[in-house]
Protein backbone atom coordinates (compact mmCIF):
# COMPACT_ATOMS: atom_id res chain seq x y z
CA UNK A 1 0.00 0.00 0.00
CA UNK A 2 1.34 3.33 -0.31
CA UNK A 3 2.30 5.94 1.96
CA UNK A 4 -1.22 8.31 2.22
CA UNK A 5 -2.97 4.81 3.00
CA UNK A 6 -0.43 3.37 5.36
CA UNK A 7 -0.93 6.51 7.47
CA UNK A 8 -4.94 6.41 7.39
CA UNK A 9 -4.84 3.13 8.60
CA UNK A 10 -2.27 3.65 11.38
CA UNK A 11 -5.41 6.05 12.42
CA UNK A 12 -8.16 4.11 12.09
CA UNK A 13 -7.25 0.24 11.28
CA UNK A 14 -9.41 -1.29 9.15
CA UNK A 15 -12.17 0.11 9.42
CA UNK A 16 -13.84 1.15 6.17
CA UNK A 17 -12.58 4.56 4.06
CA UNK A 18 -13.54 5.46 0.64
CA UNK A 19 -11.00 6.17 -1.67
CA UNK A 20 -10.67 7.09 -5.32
CA UNK A 21 -9.16 5.07 -7.91
CA UNK A 22 -8.69 4.07 -11.44
CA UNK A 23 -8.72 0.84 -13.69
CA UNK A 24 -8.16 0.42 -17.73
CA UNK A 25 -8.35 -1.39 -20.57
CA UNK A 26 -5.88 -1.61 -22.67
CA UNK A 27 -6.40 -2.51 -26.18
CA UNK A 28 -3.70 -3.67 -28.93
CA UNK A 29 -4.11 -3.33 -32.49
CA UNK A 30 -5.38 -7.14 -32.88
CA UNK A 31 -8.26 -5.91 -30.56
CA UNK A 32 -6.48 -7.90 -27.06
CA UNK A 33 -6.80 -6.81 -24.14
CA UNK A 34 -3.86 -6.39 -21.39
CA UNK A 35 -4.77 -8.81 -18.71
CA UNK A 36 -2.74 -9.04 -15.44
CA UNK A 37 -2.65 -11.96 -12.68
CA UNK A 38 -1.84 -10.65 -9.12
CA UNK A 39 -0.07 -11.25 -7.00
CA UNK A 40 -1.96 -10.78 -3.76
CA UNK A 41 -4.67 -13.40 -4.73
CA UNK A 42 -3.59 -14.97 -7.96
CA UNK A 43 -6.65 -14.03 -10.08
CA UNK A 44 -6.42 -12.07 -13.20
CA UNK A 45 -7.43 -8.68 -13.60
CA UNK A 46 -6.62 -5.43 -15.35
CA UNK A 47 -4.48 -2.56 -14.61
CA UNK A 48 -5.56 -0.76 -11.56
CA UNK A 49 -4.62 1.45 -8.24
CA UNK A 50 -5.57 3.56 -5.79
CA UNK A 51 -5.01 7.39 -6.34
CA UNK A 52 -2.00 9.16 -4.36
CA UNK A 53 -1.46 12.70 -3.12
CA UNK A 54 -0.39 15.18 -5.80
CA UNK A 55 -1.29 14.03 -8.80
CA UNK A 56 -4.88 13.90 -10.79
CA UNK A 57 -6.57 10.57 -11.74
CA UNK A 58 -4.75 10.60 -15.17
CA UNK A 59 -1.59 10.95 -13.73
CA UNK A 60 -2.83 8.14 -11.50
CA UNK A 61 -4.05 5.48 -14.20
CA UNK A 62 -0.62 6.14 -16.42
CA UNK A 63 1.82 5.54 -13.19
CA UNK A 64 -0.19 2.42 -11.80
CA UNK A 65 0.19 0.92 -15.74
CA UNK A 66 3.81 2.04 -15.82
CA UNK A 67 4.49 0.67 -12.14
CA UNK A 68 2.08 -2.84 -12.81
CA UNK A 69 3.14 -3.59 -16.73
CA UNK A 70 6.00 -1.15 -17.84
CA UNK A 71 4.16 0.21 -20.23
CA UNK A 72 3.96 4.13 -21.09
CA UNK A 73 0.18 5.44 -21.67
CA UNK A 74 0.29 7.98 -24.35
CA UNK A 75 -3.95 8.57 -24.61
CA UNK A 76 -6.57 8.29 -22.18
CA UNK A 77 -10.47 8.27 -22.75
CA UNK A 78 -12.67 8.38 -19.46
CA UNK A 79 -15.07 5.55 -20.56
CA UNK A 80 -16.70 5.21 -16.80
CA UNK A 81 -16.95 6.37 -13.08
CA UNK A 82 -18.09 3.25 -10.73
CA UNK A 83 -18.86 4.13 -7.59
CA UNK A 84 -21.93 1.44 -6.45
CA UNK A 85 -20.71 0.26 -3.25
CA UNK A 86 -22.70 -3.03 -4.60
CA UNK A 87 -19.46 -3.49 -6.74
CA UNK A 88 -16.82 -0.74 -5.46
CA UNK A 89 -16.13 -2.53 -1.82
CA UNK A 90 -13.02 -4.09 -1.49
CA UNK A 91 -11.72 -6.81 1.52
CA UNK A 92 -8.33 -7.29 1.37
CA UNK A 93 -6.72 -10.47 3.03
CA UNK A 94 -5.04 -8.27 5.92
CA UNK A 95 -8.73 -7.08 7.16
CA UNK A 96 -8.59 -3.25 5.33
CA UNK A 97 -11.77 -2.54 3.77
CA UNK A 98 -12.05 -0.24 1.33
CA UNK A 99 -14.91 1.33 -0.98
CA UNK A 100 -13.43 2.71 -4.20
CA UNK A 101 -14.88 5.21 -6.19
CA UNK A 102 -13.07 4.29 -9.57
CA UNK A 103 -12.56 6.36 -12.58
CA UNK A 104 -12.48 3.37 -15.49
CA UNK A 105 -10.14 4.39 -18.44
CA UNK A 106 -9.55 2.89 -21.66
CA UNK A 107 -6.49 3.29 -23.91
CA UNK A 108 -5.41 1.64 -27.34
CA UNK A 109 -2.20 4.11 -27.52
CA UNK A 110 0.73 3.00 -25.59
CA UNK A 111 4.72 2.81 -25.91
CA UNK A 112 7.11 -0.05 -25.33
CA UNK A 113 7.00 -3.60 -24.04
CA UNK A 114 5.61 -5.56 -21.04
CA UNK A 115 7.73 -5.39 -18.32
CA UNK A 116 6.33 -6.64 -15.09
CA UNK A 117 9.11 -6.53 -12.15
CA UNK A 118 6.67 -5.21 -9.12
CA UNK A 119 5.56 -6.56 -5.58
CA UNK A 120 1.54 -6.53 -6.89
CA UNK A 121 1.59 -8.22 -10.60
CA UNK A 122 3.13 -11.78 -11.20
CA UNK A 123 2.24 -11.77 -15.02
CA UNK A 124 0.65 -9.85 -17.63
CA UNK A 125 -0.20 -10.79 -21.32
CA UNK A 126 -2.57 -9.53 -23.84
CA UNK A 127 -5.21 -12.30 -24.52
CA UNK A 128 -8.62 -12.72 -26.33
CA UNK A 129 -11.14 -9.97 -25.49
CA UNK A 130 -13.46 -12.41 -23.90
CA UNK A 131 -11.45 -13.33 -21.27
CA UNK A 132 -12.67 -10.89 -19.18
CA UNK A 133 -15.77 -13.26 -18.23
CA UNK A 134 -13.11 -14.15 -15.62
CA UNK A 135 -12.25 -11.10 -14.04
CA UNK A 136 -13.81 -9.64 -10.56
CA UNK A 137 -17.10 -8.63 -10.67
CA UNK A 138 -15.30 -5.07 -9.39
CA UNK A 139 -13.30 -5.37 -12.65
CA UNK A 140 -15.81 -6.68 -15.16
CA UNK A 141 -17.91 -3.09 -14.50
CA UNK A 142 -15.36 -1.50 -16.81
CA UNK A 143 -15.98 -3.65 -19.81
CA UNK A 144 -19.59 -2.83 -19.12
CA UNK A 145 -18.50 1.36 -19.20
CA UNK A 146 -17.03 0.22 -22.31
CA UNK A 147 -19.78 -1.00 -24.24
CA UNK A 148 -22.24 2.08 -22.87
CA UNK A 149 -19.28 4.46 -23.85
CA UNK A 150 -18.89 2.93 -27.57
CA UNK A 151 -22.57 2.56 -27.77
CA UNK A 152 -23.59 5.89 -26.42
CA UNK A 153 -20.78 7.75 -26.83
CA UNK A 154 -20.63 9.38 -22.93
CA UNK A 155 -19.33 8.26 -19.65
CA UNK A 156 -21.25 5.54 -18.02
CA UNK A 157 -21.67 6.36 -14.29
CA UNK A 158 -23.34 3.69 -11.75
Amino acid sequence: MKKYINNLRKIIGHQKIIHPAARIIIENDLGQILFIKRLDNGKIGIPAGAFEENETIEECIIREVKEEVGLEIVGLELIGVSSNPNNEIVTYPNGDVIQYFTCEFYSNKFEGKINVDNEEVKSARFSNFEKYKELPMIEQQAFKSLDFYRENLKVRVN
